[in-house]
């Protein structure tokens, strides 16, 4: 009899959610708090059933709860860093949109900066040329896409010529003595003087 009720001691010494609790903070570590926090929770509760205070499963629900704030708060952020950019990206889209539409209009009632586009044109030409090491043909700068496309508004403005109306801008390309493209020169149709790009001091190099 004595010796049953010393085994029954034994047992009721032993704490049953001590290894719950061991888990529940190897769960920290392993970086899955949520799950971390309900079973240090659980561990918890079954010592405490017993009368025992499983200091394992109390640092695991702290730890765990920290982690659980933390990545609240991170995916929060991310959220919120998210959201800004897709509203600004929305925002983006409306204002090219506006853009655009008021460029139809202006160019609709003849009122074309051709100016403005080409010196926008030449940028673009010195882009073509940096990312190719030579200057574009009119087809070729026709047919570029990515980042040196022309926008819907350049390209109904250019033409192929050296004597371009009141509302497009001339282009002629300027090539070198090996074929190579040296240079564009465009012609605004305000009249005023052209934009050379590149070296088109050949004459004799220049071609519509």
């Amino acid at each position: 009899m004595a010796s049953s009720d010393k085994v029954l001691e034994i047992k009721e010494t032993v704490d049953p959610g001590k290894k719950l609790g061991i888990i529940a903070l190897l769960l920290s570590v392993f970086c899955v708090p949520l799950l971390g926090v309900v079973v240090g929770v659980f561990a918890y509760l079954k010592s405490r059933a017993h009368g025992h205070s499983n200091l394992f499963a109390i640092l695991a629900i702290i730890i765990n709860l920290i982690y659980t704030v933390l990545l609240l708060l991170f995916l929060s952020g991310i959220f919120y860093v998210s959201k800004s950019a897709l509203e600004q990206r929305k925002q983006e889209e409306a204002l090219e949109a506006l853009t655009l539409q008021q460029q139809r209009e202006e160019r609709a009632q003849g009122n074309i900066d051709t100016d403005r586009i080409a010196e926008e044109l030449q940028a673009k030409l010195e882009m073509f040329r940096e990312t190719h090491g030579a200057y574009p043909s009119y087809g070729q700068l026709l047919s570029e896409r990515g980042p040196l496309a022309l926008s819907e508004e350049q390209r109904e403005v250019l033409v192929n010529t050296a004597t371009p109306r009141s509302t497009r801008v001339g282009f002629q390309a300027c090539v070198a003595s090996n074929g190579v493209g040296s240079g564009a020169i465009l012609r605004p149709g305000s009249g005023n003087p052209p934009l050379i790009a590149g070296n088109c001091n050949n004459m004799a190099a220049r071609r519509e």
